[in-house]
């Protein structure tokens, strides 16, 4: 019994010890986790953490992204670099070389975030884990503590370079967070690119301090004498350009001209402010931050244009826009090539401007720039824009609707809201019609083309002229048509004399009415005809009532009938 009782317990108590060791395991893991902040891998490992300078005091607070970045710039506004230099990880830089190197750095550090403008409060939040629980659940990170942050990119040697914090911890102490020692190898190159220049340095320190509204004294003066320097560049690039306009006369020496006139005066506008604000001068954040993107909008906008001149130049070459030349009737092909043509034209410049706006936005980053980090998310931007442009954008996707069905053609003749108008230009936003007065009708595009009109040449320039009169109920209805016919036979723009008619089509009070039709090649010509034959018949009319004593046109008005 006492055996059997033995190797029955003996189980139990290791099963027990096996118990008591998992449990303790646990609690150990879990008061390694709290004093750790977090779990292990929110963090880099290091063996030791700026060992060459001395210890910090309590007034800096590297527990979070936010508190780090604000205990290095108060540091740095109470004149202690050297405190500041606590913020970096100077681990790259040799021991004994911690204590001189590392202020200036920081310095160096807080000149490139001045005047790059790339601190956003908004992405530094004031937790140890930076665990953003405000992020959308679509994010990569969405609900995971970070240990390294993302403040900004700067460009250097035609490339990134990248300025982060990351959370590091040294043996069992609390994690903290400070600039990386990547972000600290590449700041004095990061300095030499993007702080003073040689001439802002040799500027005396009165022109170097700072005006009530954030601006330095020499950029208040500098910033109008660079724009008057622009105006006066660009009037020098545009003088010879509109004198040689003036004297090349057409042809392509005129094309070329125009082609470059104003792209070249905005690019050499644009290349003297980049050159005094970016490369002579290094300007401060406030005005890199505005100065960038109308920089990079200043080069986009010329090549836009000069993309714009030449299309038009080649098109011009190609096909005429002439619509004296357009709406004769033999010309539908060049109608339908104009149109097409035109389209595209507006197709290109569209699929220019949207390549030129990604350009501003990657280039400029003026939302990060500026803080709005709302804004730069695609679907905010997408909203702005519908919403703000639903109407322009519908009447761009109208004119182009036109030029894929070519229900109405540059040149083609067509009946509007009770005008005779030949299509002249069919814009982005608008239809240019031109009425046979020489008048212009502008028309909405998105309202031409859910309109009814009438298109006269749209398939063949032929057409049906009539006109009507009424007639007396005496009236020699013969004679007059035989007298038609002769007017016919005898007019130069009735295509087929045979397919001519005179016809009673209905009657009132006042007599038969009579229509009267003849065929005509064109509208243009059909409406000169139509004339010419209206007043054949009218005279007709007078010299048979003249010949034969019946009245042919109606005798008396309506107050003999109410008599």
């Amino acid at each position: 019994m006492t055996r059997c009782a033995a190797s029955t317990v003996r189980p139990v108590i290791r099963l027990a010890i096996v118990v008591v060791l998992c449990l303790a395991g646990t609690v150990a893991a879990a008061q390694q986790s709290d004093a750790g902040d977090g779990p292990r891998g929110t963090w880099f490992v290091l063996d030791t953490l700026n060992a060459g300078l001395p210890a910090p005091d309590g007034r800096i607070d590297r527990d979070t992204p936010q508190g780090a970045v604000e205990s290095y710039l108060d540091a740095l506004g109470d004149g202690d670099s050297l405190l500041a230099a606590h913020m970096l990880n100077l681990n790259g830089i040799p021991r004994d070389a911690q204590a001189s190197v590392g202020p200036r750095l920081a310095r160096q550090l807080q000149t490139i975030l001045e005047r790059r403008a790339i601190l956003s409060w908004r992405a530094l939040l004031e937790r140890p884990d930076a665990l953003d629980s405000q992020q959308s659940s679509n994010a990569a990170l969405a609900g995971q503590p970070r240990r390294s942050l993302l403040l900004g990119v700067l460009e250097l040697q035609n490339r990134e370079v990248a300025i982060r914090l990351n959370r590091v911890r040294v043996g069992d102490s609390d994690p903290v967070w400070v600039f990386s020692e990547r972000t600290v190898s590449q700041i004095p190159r990061l300095y030499a690119a993007h702080g003073p220049s040689p001439l802002e340095r040799a500027l005396p320190e009165s022109l170097k301090a700072k005006t009530p509204i954030g601006l330095r004294v020499w950029e208040v003066i500098g910033i109008p004498v660079v724009i008057v320097l622009a105006v006066i560049v660009g009037r020098l690039v545009h003088r010879p350009f509109a004198a040689l306009e003036y004297r090349v006369g057409q042809g392509w020496p005129r094309m070329v001209a125009r082609s470059l006139h104003w792209p070249l005066v905005i690019a050499a506008v644009t290349t003297v402010i980049l050159t005094a604000g970016l490369h002579v001068f290094t300007v401060s954040g406030i005005v890199a931050s505005v100065l960038t993107p109308l920089v990079v909008i200043g080069y986009v906008v010329a090549v836009l244009l000069f993309l714009v001149e030449v299309i038009d130049t080649i098109l011009e070459y190609i096909v005429t826009f002439d619509t004296d030349r357009l709406e004769d009737r033999d010309n539908s092909d060049y109608r339908t090539l104009a149109t097409v043509l035109s389209g595209g034209r507006r197709l290109l410049i569209v699929i220019v401007l949207l390549v030129g706006l990604g350009v501003v936005l990657s280039e400029a980053n003026v939302f990060r720039s500026l803080g709005f980090s709302l804004l730069a998310s695609a679907g905010a931007l997408t909203v702005i824009f519908g919403f703000a442009g639903r109407q322009v954008l519908g009447n761009i996707m109208a004119s182009l609707q036109i030029a894929l069905n070519r229900s109405a053609r540059i040149g083609d003749q067509v009946i509007y809201e009770g005008h005779w108008c030949t299509v002249e230009r069919i814009h982005f936003t608008y239809v240019q019609l031109k009425i046979w007065t020489g008048n212009r009708l502008v028309v909405p595009v998105s309202r031409f083309v859910s309109d009814d009109f009438e298109n006269w040449t749209h398939s063949d320039a032929a057409m049906t002229v009539t006109f009507k009169l009424t007639l007396a109920h005496k009236a020699d209805l013969d004679a007059l048509r035989d007298s038609f016919h002769k007017a016919v036979a005898d007019d130069p723009d009735v295509t087929d004399a045979d397919a001519a008619k005179m016809i009673v089509y209905s009657q009132d009070a006042f007599g038969p009415v009579v229509r009267f039709q003849a065929p005509a090649a064109d509208p243009k010509s059909g409406w000169a005809m139509e004339c010419r034959l209206r007043e054949a018949v009218l005279a007709a009319a007078r010299r048979i009532e003249d010949e034969t004593g019946r009245p042919m046109l109606p005798q008396g008005g309506l107050d003999d009938m109410a008599g």
